[in-house]
């Protein structure tokens, strides 16, 4: 057994260099010293050897969760539990289990330093996160209303809209939502600003405005169902020139109407005030939102015909799928193509709407590609063939992007897969109210998102028996 002073001295040398390592961003040579310290620290467990190894199984827990190797930080963030039980050790084990999507065990971390660390900001934002991902909207808000004022910030006050949103009250829900105003963070999934800033004053909906420009955000699949409230302020407003700025993937696709004009550059700021687009039913102060009725998805007699024509060979019923959505998030939209082996094996003509380029790895982890029936889609022009598919199949089964949107503006019938989703499809079981060609299917008691499949091929051989039923 080392000397008392040798192993202080080796001790205090080791601590320094992992935290050097630390310093550098080098976490996992860090690690390895801090594993050092602990061996020698295990052969004298006074009290207080305890409790710098509870020091160090946090800092190793924290340098695991900065590694993204969320299991192993939770192994050392348990070891100092067993040492002592402490409240920011508790939240950081439930912050690690919301990063695992695994909420039940994140509930029971974050309440036990609820219970130490009374009205904490980082306890209470994270358990009103879990409380909407899992559909207790009235948890959620309780949580979120529960930080103290001098600590809630913008971020907060944004993420409390989600529950009041999902629970349809959407008057305090969007103008919560518009907090988002105050920040302009880079968004992880694209590494790019959230939204472009332009050098207007914000119209308030009340004040006089002959010429008001509508500036696109966040995601493509937003702006696409987004579209429909730029139709419904051109309708209250007819003497209003409206300017839609919007993504250049997407300008093309959408009907423009009399006093409506979509750029995708800005000539010049002559105009009097600027909204940006996921500020509109705030504007317009919805109480409510009911299902989309005009198409304005722009599509091509011509390409029409020749999908028609492209998908003439398929005699069965005709199914479209789309198994990964564009962004990751907490929302769940994939599924491994795998899984959809139990549909290929049904008499369905099963038709993947995805780029055959974008898939060829996943294509070759499975044995039944040759069940499946590939395009290549949208060379020329980006959802140019993709909408004028969708107008020529019977059903389309997708996970949450920006397809479940081009469908119901469309009324294609479309089952939309949800596990844990965002505010807009709230906790409705089957219908939403977005879209009344779109059937929610979900999954059960926090599931895997895989695990609605089963349902889906239920449903698909109903489908399959009822269309055979009318040929007869």
């Amino acid at each position: 057994m080392l000397k008392k002073k040798e192993m202080l001295k080796k001790v205090e040398m080791f601590k320094k260099i992992a935290k050097s390592y630390e310093n550098e961003k080098k976490y996992i040579e860090a690690i390895d010293y801090y594993r050092m310290v602990l061996d020698i620290l295990n052969t004298n467990r006074t009290n207080e050897n305890l409790i710098t190894m509870g020091i160090l199984y946090n800092q190793i827990g924290i340098c695991y969760s900065i590694l993204n190797e969320i299991e192993s930080a939770i192994i050392y963030f348990k070891k100092v539990l067993e040492i002592q039980c402490i409240p920011d050790v508790c939240t950081n084990i439930g912050i690690s289990y919301i990063a695992l999507k695994r909420y039940k065990d994140a509930e029971v971390y974050l309440l036990k330093s609820d219970n130490l660390k009374k009205n904490n900001m980082l306890i209470c934002s994270s358990l009103g996160s879990i409380y909407y991902y899992t559909q207790q909207y009235d948890k959620s808000i309780k949580y979120y209303n529960r930080i103290p004022l001098e600590f809630m910030n913008e971020t907060y006050k944004y993420n409390s809209s989600f529950p009041y949103l999902s629970k349809k009250d959407f008057l305090i829900g969007f103008e919560l939502y518009d907090v988002r105003l105050n920040f302009n963070t880079i968004c992880p999934q694209t590494g790019e600003r959230t939204r472009v800033e332009i050098p207007l004053d914000i119209w308030n909906g009340s004040d006089t405005c002959n010429k008001l420009l509508i500036v696109s955000e966040q995601g493509l699949g937003d702006n696409i169902q987004y579209y429909r409230f730029i139709i419904e302020l051109s309708e209250k407003y007819k003497d209003m020139k409206i300017t839609f700025f919007c993504k250049r993937e997407i300008s093309h696709i959408f009907k423009t109407y009399g006093n409506i004009e979509i750029v995708v550059q800005l000539q010049t700021l002559d105009y009097d005030y600027m909204l940006y687009i996921m500020s509109l039913p705030k504007i317009l102060k919805l109480t409510q939102i009911t299902p989309n009725k005009k198409d304005y998805i722009k599509t091509h007699p011509e390409k029409i015909l020749l999908w028609k024509k492209r998908t003439s060979s398929l005699k069965n019923f005709r199914v479209g799928f789309v198994y990964n959505g564009r962004l990751s998030s907490f929302i769940e939209k994939y599924i491994e193509l795998a899984k959809y082996k139990l549909l290929s094996e049904l008499d369905i003509d099963l038709i993947c709407i995805h780029r055959k380029s974008e898939i060829i790895d996943d294509l070759k982890k499975i044995s039944f590609g040759d069940k499946i029936i590939y395009y290549e889609l949208d060379i020329a022009k980006p959802f140019e063939d993709t909408i004028h598919l969708l107008r020529n199949i019977d059903l389309l089964i997708t996970v949450d992007t920006y397809i479940v949107h081009l469908a119901g503006i469309m009324n294609i019938n479309t089952w939309l897969l949800l596990g844990v989703s965002d505010w807009r499809w709230s906790n409705d079981k089957h219908k939403t109210y977005w879209y009344d060609s779109v059937e929610l299917i979900r999954t059960k008691d926090n599931e895997p998102l895989d695990t609605v499949l089963p349902t889906v091929r239920d449903k698909l051989i109903n489908c399959i028996d009822t269309q055979l039923d009318k040929h007869k």
